[in-house]
């Protein structure tokens, strides 16, 4: 079965990320922004490579629930961050995007839940993902923060 890029981003980085931002609640600089979002985002993809992926379609429930549990606490320590206005567009952008994976990973794990067909599902859910892979990509590396876009 084919490796989901959106979810093999994903993983828990909050408490670098606090630790780099004070909690998130200050306006940052471009710079700290870039930096606190690549050590998330490099985080996450050392945990989520981690993920074993699957080989049978029995698997993707469980491949679906690590990415989820990966996914979360990552977009809430990139949520708590503050760009400069020059830079919250795209910063915007890139987090709608990583949320609306989020969104589309849990609505594929209750599909999965109900009895759906891995298969079928999963290549659905690869549909869903591409547009907002590409997206989010775009708008990291108009941030300058290539380790968070995986298009």
């Amino acid at each position: 079965m084919p490796v989901i890029a959106g979810v093999r981003r994903a993983a828990v980085a909050v408490l670098g990320v606090a630790a780099l931002t004070g909690c998130g609640s200050a306006t940052l600089s471009a710079g700290q922004v870039r930096s606190a979002a690549t050590t998330a985002c490099t985080a996450a993809r050392r945990r989520t490579d981690r993920l074993p992926t699957p080989t049978q379609p029995s698997e993707s429930a469980a491949f679906l629930r690590g990415g989820i549990a990966a996914l979360a606490p990552e977009l809430t320590a990139l949520a708590g961050l503050r760009p400069v206005a020059a830079q919250s567009a795209d910063w915007n952008r890139a987090l709608r995007a990583q949320n609306a994976e989020l969104v589309a990973l849990r609505a594929a794990l209750r599909s999965l839940q109900r009895g759906a067909d891995p298969v079928t599902t999963i290549a659905g859910l690869q549909r869903r993902l591409t547009p907002l892979e590409v997206r989010a990509g775009t708008a990291w590396r108009a941030l300058a923060v290539p380790a968070c876009a995986t298009q």
